[in-house]
């Protein structure tokens, strides 16, 4: 049985590709490589990580790496796997989002084998980068996916705005809060950020099954994750996408966008508030999971 290694430097992005990493394992030795977290900004962390990695990999073989986006401490990973030799299945290829994230996206996809975009844009743009077209697929969003299977439970009773933001350079996130405070009559439920740019904004972590519930039943989502773009598109849900980290990814119908400021904020929540919306499919496939895992195992069997 060959083997694939799944390099999880995130819990959250870990919980979402499940629906794979199960259709995987019944065709493939699956090995999930947690590292062990380092405190540090970008460029130290990648390094040590890189470090963890490649000493893991020491008197292993694998068959494939699989890569999940465009978090920073995996363009070193990838890279580690280009020269050990093996194979990599870059998801979530071609798209674009804002800040960083984009060189390091796009770098990964220049050192991959094999592109598994999200959109018929990002489709596109794997194409356009001169990528091989025969190695290049569009079977949805896992993260979609998993969001479509969660069962819906209500786990608060009253009217709330959920916030999901990353702090990024550039941006003053007490003008979100600013923003905020404008809506009294709501409870505001804030889900922890990344601490990549040094500075985290300060809530609460949840399951990832209660974060999609969370998401489905608030009043209107804001913030800077991709979350808010892909797995709200199919909860028919209203989002205010908030600064530059995600303006350049490919928005569904329910995403309003604007500047960090309080005064973009406050207006686009209400004019979010009185808008419904259905379920958006510009993310969305079905059996995202069961057509990448076979088009992986057609790869594995013409070698």
């Amino acid at each position: 049985m060959k083997k694939i290694i799944f390099p999880a430097t995130s819990t959250i992005h870990l919980a979402r590709q499940q629906l794979l990493l199960k259709e995987l394992k019944k065709h493939f030795e699956v090995d999930v490589w947690i590292p062990k977290e380092e405190k540090g900004n970008m460029s130290v962390n990648s390094i040590f990580y890189a470090i963890q990695f490649n000493n893991y990999l020491k008197d292993k073989q694998f068959d494939y790496a699989l890569i999940r986006g465009d978090r920073y401490e995996l363009l070193f990973i990838t890279a580690i796997c280009l020269y050990k030799g093996i194979p990599i299945l870059h998801l979530e290829a071609g798209d674009t989002s804002g800040v960083v994230d984009n060189k390091v996206r796009h770098a990964i996809s220049y050192l991959a084998d094999f592109h598994f975009a999200t959109n018929k844009e990002a489709e596109r743009r794997l194409v356009n980068m001169g990528l091989p077209m025969e190695r290049i697929f569009n079977f949805g969003s896992l993260d979609v996916e998993f969001a479509s299977k969660v069962k819906p439970k209500k786990l608060q009773d009253k009217l709330y705005i959920f916030v999901a933001y990353h702090n990024i350079e550039g941006e003053d996130e007490k003008e979100l809060d600013k923003a905020l405070s404008n809506f009294k009559e709501c409870a505001i439920i804030r889900m922890k950020g990344n601490a990549d740019y040094g500075k985290e904004y300060q809530a609460e972590t949840y399951e990832p099954e209660d974060y999609i519930n969370l998401l489905r039943y608030a009043s209107v989502c804001v913030g800077n994750s991709s979350s808010l773009i892909k797995e709200a598109s199919v909860l028919k849900v209203g989002v205010v996408l908030v600064g530059d980290r995600q303006y350049q990814r490919l928005p569904p119908r329910n995403v309003v966008q604007v500047p960090c400021k309080a005064e973009n904020i406050t207006k686009a929540i209400l004019y979010q508030m009185q808008n419904r919306y259905e379920k958006d499919l510009t993310y969305f496939k079905e059996n995202t999971s069961k057509n990448i895992c076979q088009q992986i195992v057609k790869f594995s069997k013409q070698e």
